[in-house]
Formats: structure tokens, sequence, C-alpha cells
């Protein structure tokens, strides 16, 4: 089974509760696993079905409900409970270390080499990256791509930057 008719089985699961299929997608956005009816994993650590109602706006219940759907479908359980946690963001630690950010948009996520360009565009600058991270398009409604670097951008990378092909938009945070 490939990325899109996984999303697509996802959707048209939960395509007549919006609920359960935002407690999906959040479950997907944070990493977290479904390891069994009511039992949703960050990592090692239980996650409280409480916590994720609170959070997203629902009741557990709706969360419960939500994994005991994915429980009930082979090909859902395999993969929501194979998620893992993707790790810290520096994003917003960054002004405190010293680094910059740079947020990317690109007019199709699908296109390839963009992360390449990127990274070879700012390194091009002298600088170095210490983390990049990436949003999926079967997740995010505006995916986009953040670098943050060793050290923030001068305006001039944003020349750089916003002539690769495929990009459409380029933040720099200062």
């Amino acid at each position: 089974m490939d990325a899109v008719s996984v999303w697509r089985k996802i959707v048209d699961h939960f395509k007549d509760s919006p609920s359960r299929l935002a407690v999906a997608q959040a479950i997907v956005r944070h990493g977290f696993k479904v390891e069994g009816p009511g039992i949703v994993k960050c990592g090692r650590i239980r996650v409280p079905l409480k916590s994720i109602g609170d959070a997203l706006g629902f009741d557990r219940r709706t969360v419960r409900a939500t994994t005991e759907d994915i429980c009930q479908i082979p090909e859902l359980y395999n993969f929501f409970s194979s998620l893992l946690p993707a790790g810290p963001s520096l994003e917003k630690a960054s002004r405190y270390l010293g680094y910059g950010v740079v947020t990317i948009y690109v007019e199709s996520p699908e296109t390839p080499g963009i992360l390449s360009e990127v990274t070879s565009s700012i390194a091009g600058h002298g600088i170095a990256i210490r983390q990049v991270l990436a949003e999926d398009v079967a997740i995010y409604e505006e995916p986009c791509m953040k670098v943050i670097t060793h050290e923030p951008l001068p305006g001039r990378v944003i020349e750089t930057l916003t002539a690769i092909r495929g990009v459409s938009r380029v933040i720099i945070d200062k």
C-alpha cells in the first residue's frame, strides 16, 4: 500500500466523522502511535486520551472511539502502530541558541530536488544547517520546510532561495 492509498483509506474511513478524522490527523502530526484501543503513546510515554481531546476540543470518548476504529482495520492499525515521534524542533528555541530559521513554501511539494537546492544554496553562503523539518502534504494544509541554521541568514539569501524552481515563498525569521 502506498502513501496516497493509506491517506485515502484514512480519509474515507473517517469521512462521516470529521472529529475522528481530526483526531487521526493529530495523532500522525505529533508522531503518536496507537498501540491498541484507547492506548496512544509518544515513544514509550502513554498520552492520556483526555489530554488529546482537550487539546483538540473534543471529548476523550471521541479520541478513544478513533483508536478503536483504527484498531479494527489492519491496514490502518499497521500504519498507526508504526508511527514514531520525529524528535524536537529547534524552531521556537532557535533565538535562545543564536540560530536562524527560514521557512520555505513550495508550489508543488512533490517536486523533486527542492530540499537539495535549498540546503546547497544555504551552504553556498557558508552557513551551516542544524536541522531541517519538512511537513507532509497529506498532513498539513499548507506544508512547508523549515531550515534551522547555525546563524541567522542574511537578507541576500532570500533572493537565492526564491530563485529556486518551485519555491513560492521564503520567510526568514531573524
